[in-house]
């Protein structure tokens, strides 16, 4: 089932395909958030905070109660500068392996942290964990407009960043929410980071992963070289991310609905 359209009312059309993919949500649910922690995005996850509660429950009853989470976030700094939160506790505090600071190019660093791996129906470490940003943990700032998404999906489909999907016949979902264009390490958007994108696709497609993207962006990378090559993606452009937490509900809800079809 390959995305077509997603119109100003939300309402989404696909073309279905009966090759027993994709699989219903009441048959379990893996649910990967990847949020853009630099500077201008104060306001959706705030969005998010204040819609956990039903973010999650939505999940709960669409899993039918057979549910894993993970929260991850993506941030990008010029090269030698520490992030604000690098010293914070809650940063601190996690395990080496749920951080990683890629200093690759000469003049960047990309920081990508999981705050919280899959666990069997963790909503409540989940809402912990999520209740720390843009709060106990300082939200980082990011330098460009590209910020490394991309790189922080890489890890969560290629190296096991937030422990292993289930391979079961599920539905898994990689949520990204972010108001900038997928950078690499570079902090540029070019036709490198297209055919990276379009790698990542073909990966998660093989996997079975969906990919949502929410996003202020009128169009952008992730946009033309993810979402509409992977089976079951789902996109939300222009969106108000101060509102994201209604729309990540309703998004979720749509992919449901079209999973049982």
């Amino acid at each position: 089932m390959n995305f077509v359209s997603c119109g100003s009312d939300e309402s989404c059309e696909y073309d279905v395909e009966d090759d027993g993919f994709p699989f219903a949500c009441s048959e379990g649910m893996d649910v990967a958030f990847l949020i853009d922690y630099t500077g201008s995005m104060g306001g959706a996850i705030e969005g998010i905070k204040s819609s956990v509660a039903a973010i999650a429950s939505t999940i709960v009853t669409e899993s039918g109660g057979d549910y894993r989470l993970s929260l991850s976030i993506f941030d990008e700094q010029p090269e030698g500068n520490l992030p604000a939160y690098a010293a914070q506790t809650d940063y601190v505090s996690l395990p080496a392996g749920q951080k990683i600071v890629n200093s690759t190019f000469a003049t960047r660093d990309q920081y990508l942290t999981m705050m919280e791996k899959f666990g069997t129906n963790n909503k409540t470490s989940f809402s912990n964990q999520l209740a720390k940003l843009n709060g106990a943990l300082s939200l980082g700032s990011g330098v460009g407009s590209p910020e490394p998404g991309g790189l922080l999906f890489n890890e969560l489909i290629n190296n096991s960043f937030a422990g292993n999907w289930r391979t079961t016949n599920i539905t898994k979902l990689a949520i990204i929410i972010t108001d900038a264009v997928a950078g690499g390490d570079d902090d540029t958007a070019n036709g490198i980071d297209d055919t990276y994108l379009a790698s990542l696709a073909a990966k998660a497609n093989l996997d079975g992963i969906q990919v949502i993207l929410v996003s202020s962006l009128a169009t952008s990378n992730y946009e033309i070289s993810l979402v509409d090559i992977n089976n079951g993606g789902l996109k939300l452009m222009n969106a108000n991310l101060n509102n994201v937490g209604t729309d990540i509900i309703k998004l979720i809800e749509d992919i449901c609905v079209n999973n049982e079809k």
